[in-house]
This record gives structure tokens, C-alpha cells and sequence, in this order.
């Protein structure tokens, strides 16, 4: 095994990307690792920020690459967000999503936001759930509608970027943090990795255990790393596949004051 602290741990909550996978391929080994965990007795959960999609069209994903996990092995951000929208369902949402995104499994009303800038002022609150096809001139009119009437912004991904092959793409914490630095009335609400809410889905499944038994291992300081170890877990930074691939590991974790357990180059 690559990893030489395997045996200290009988549970691994996973990333999902930059450590099972970049964009829409696995990472190489990531397969092996997995089922791997699985045939030395671990037991593993995936816990990942993205949203866009309900976590059985993930699960079909890593099924199809050979990772054998069960619908309830796999925890997204979105599972967060929806146990918070189920008491909230008096309201007619505005969604950054994209057109699959299923919308109707959150709430019953529901509008996704694109050009049109009445739908925007017919919305009691809004969402930023995906944001693969959102835009600025969509995000200037998100920004002019909580400008014009104060209403909840909540947010499905905490993620600042994600990493795929030859980029980063624009995640919607990133789009949050630019609307709350805008108008100091926007409050974003955040579901996901560091937040507890998506941890305390993943703690339901390994209650009675030891917490210092438990591994996150994720490629990001500042979700995975910090998340893991508010939760009370010990950490595993994989350095060559996400955020920090090609930069100075040693000089972000200083930065930022968020220093792993354990540092892996890969999964």
C-alpha cells in the first residue's frame, strides 16, 4: 500500500475530486485504492462539494470506473442543502443549476435562473447550486436583484474552484463570497465541506467511533483539510491531482495556517 498510515484508520472519507477523480476521469490508481481499502476490512464513505447533480448520478460515476461503493457510501454537499430546503419549502427558489440538475427533488417551486431578468424578481430566495453554465451578466443579475429586496442566498458548494484536466472551473462559493463582498446585507449560507452540516451527514453513519479512527482525505486546505479536522477527524492531503498540483505545498499550508496529518502525493 502507497499509504503507510493505512492501518491507523478503520474509516476514509474521500474527496471526490482532485482525489478520486479530475473532471470526468479517475484518477489513476484511484480505482485500486478504493477497492483496495475495501479487501484490507476499512470502510469508506465519500464525502464531495459537488452539487449539481443528486449523489446517485455520482454514485453512477464511480460505479462505472469499478468503485464499488452503495448509495449510502456517498455524501454530497447537496445532501446538506436539501435537509435544509425541506423546512424551507414555502418559498419559490432561484437556482443557478444546470438544465439536469433535478431541481424538482429539492423543492416544489422552483425557478433556474438564467437571462431573463423578471425571473430573478420573482424569486423569494435563491441558490447557488451549479455553476458550470452561469455568467457574469447572470451573476450582474443575481447581484441587482439581493441589491433591490434582501432575500436568503444559500449555496450547494462552498468551493472556490474545482480542478479538471487542463483548468479550474468557477464554483459557486467563489460567486457567494463576490455577491457578499458586494452588499454587506447578502449573508450567504453555506452547504459542504468545511461547514458541519455535510460532516454531521457522514457522522451518522460511524457513530461509536473513534474519531481519531476516521481519515478525510482530500487535495484542498481550506474544505477538506480544515472541514476534517473541526470534525474532529486526522487528515490526508493528496498533493499531485487538485488545488495544489504545481505549487509549493509547504508554503500554502504556512499561509494559511491549515497543516494535515499526513501529506500523499497521490491516492
Amino acid at each position: 500500500m502507497k499509504w503507510p498510515f493505512v492501518f491507523l484508520f478503520l474509516f476514509f472519507v474521500l474527496d471526490g475530486f482532485g482525489v478520486l477523480n479530475v473532471g470526468d476521469r479517475a484518477v489513476s490508481g484511484a480505482v485500486e485504492r478504493v477497492n483496495g481499502l475495501r479487501l484490507m476490512g476499512k470502510q469508506v464513505r465519500v464525502l464531495t462539494n459537488g452539487a449539481s447533480l443528486p449523489a446517485n448520478r455520482t454514485l453512477t460515476k464511480y460505479l462505472n470506473w469499478g468503485m464499488q461503493f452503495s448509495a449510502q457510501e456517498v455524501v454530497s454537499s447537496r445532501d446538506a442543502l436539501a435537509r435544509e430546503l425541506s423546512g424551507r419549502t414555502d418559498k419559490r427558489w432561484g437556482f443557478a443549476a444546470l438544465e439536469q440538475s433535478e431541481l424538482s427533488l429539492l423543492v416544489p417551486d422552483f425557478i433556474r435562473l438564467q437571462d431573463n431578468p423578471a425571473d430573478y424578481d420573482r424569486c423569494d430566495g435563491f441558490v447557488l447550486l451549479g455553476t458550470g453554465d452561469w455568467s457574469l451578466s447572470r451573476q450582474a443579475l443575481l447581484k441587482a436583484a439581493l441589491h433591490q429586496k434582501h432575500r436568503p442566498l444559500l449555496v450547494g458548494n462552498p468551493d472556490l474552484v474545482a480542478p479538471h484536466a487542463d483548468q479550474l472551473s468557477r464554483e459557486p462559493g467563489l460567486y457567494a463570497h463576490a455577491l457578499a463582498d458586494e452588499n454587506d446585507s447578502v449573508l450567504p449560507e453555506f452547504f459542504g465541506k468545511p461547514f458541519d452540516n455535510a460532516f454531521e451527514i457522514v457522522r451518522e453513519s460511524l457513530q461509536g467511533i473513534d474519531p481519531n479512527r476516521i481519515a478525510m482525505v482530500g487535495d484542498t486546505l481550506h474544505t477538506d483539510i480544515l472541514g476534517g479536522a473541526q470534525a474532529g477527524w486526522r487528515t490526508v492531503l493528496v498533493t499531485d491531482h487538485g488545488l495544489l498540483k504545481a505549487m509549493d505545498v509547504e508554503k500554502a499550508i504556512q499561509s494559511s495556517g491549515i497543516r494535515p496529518d499526513f501529506i500523499v502525493p497521490t491516492t
